[in-house]
């Protein structure tokens, strides 16, 4: 529980805040019933990911590595 407390005050979570999250998940810790318990309360998650929040055209460009791998092929001959 420790390891728990910890993280939630290092994201600046308040300890009035902490108190009342640690005691509504006491019985049932999981990482998803912590993120839970932090959304109601107007936080950000910090326990679990949601990977369908990301988008999916980010700012790599696969082309970038095709064009690269390429042009050391160059070298290698």
């Amino acid at each position: 529980m420790d390891s728990i407390i910890y993280e939630l005050r290092a994201n600046d979570v308040k300890e009035e805040d902490i108190e009342l999250i640690i005691s509504k998940v006491k019985n049932r810790v999981s990482e998803e019933n912590l993120d839970l318990e932090l959304v109601k309360l107007g936080y950000d998650k910090i326990f679990t990911i949601d990977y369908d929040d990301f988008d999916d055209n980010d700012d790599y460009d696969d082309s970038d590595f095709l064009n690269s791998k390429q042009r050391y092929q160059e070298f290698d001959e």
